[in-house]
């Protein structure tokens, strides 16, 4: 897992460029979270992505991981993995979260984990930094972004 100066994760370090993307309209959130584990299983030979995605989506179903800062945050921890993998989606007209009131998603970030008990504590720390980075102005901030570099950077500058 990659830190920055002041030791803390660093969120693009299991984030490439190809696995950020910036989607107009109002897609339902099933379909992000479908994409977004398309573009994380793709090349993986030890992940079969029906099988992702259905645990990923049976984690969702028994409690939302949408914050109400406009972050959803989809994940599950995977027996095949060695290694964090992640994928970005910045939704900037916002989407309607199914499963909770009045939350409206503007940022969907899924990750994968290993699910070896060494990497709970890695796992906890992705989640607290999310948490910490993606704020309502952050997120503003990542919608006026025009490709998935821009992005990046502004990530990589927080």
């Amino acid at each position: 897992m990659v830190s920055n100066q002041t030791g803390k994760f660093k969120i693009s370090s299991i984030l490439p460029s190809d696995r950020v993307f910036i989607l107009e309209g109002k897609p339902a959130k099933a379909e992000v979270i479908e994409r977004l584990t398309r573009a994380v299983c793709a090349g993986e030979a030890k992940l079969d992505y029906k099988d992702v995605l259905a645990q990923v989506l049976k984690r969702e179903e028994g409690i939302s991981t949408t914050l109400d800062t406009g972050l959803s945050i989809p994940h599950a921890r995977l027996e095949e993995l060695d290694a964090f993998k992640a994928a970005l989606a910045v939704l900037p007209q916002g989407i309607e979260d199914p499963s909770g009131p009045h939350l409206e998603i503007k940022a969907m970030f899924l990750f994968l984990s290993p699910a070896r008990q060494a990497f709970f504590q890695q796992h906890l720390q992705i989640l607290a930094a999310l948490a910490e980075v993606f704020k309502p102005e952050f997120i503003s901030a990542l919608s006026t972004c025009q490709n998935a570099q821009q992005v990046l950077d502004k990530i990589d500058a927080q």
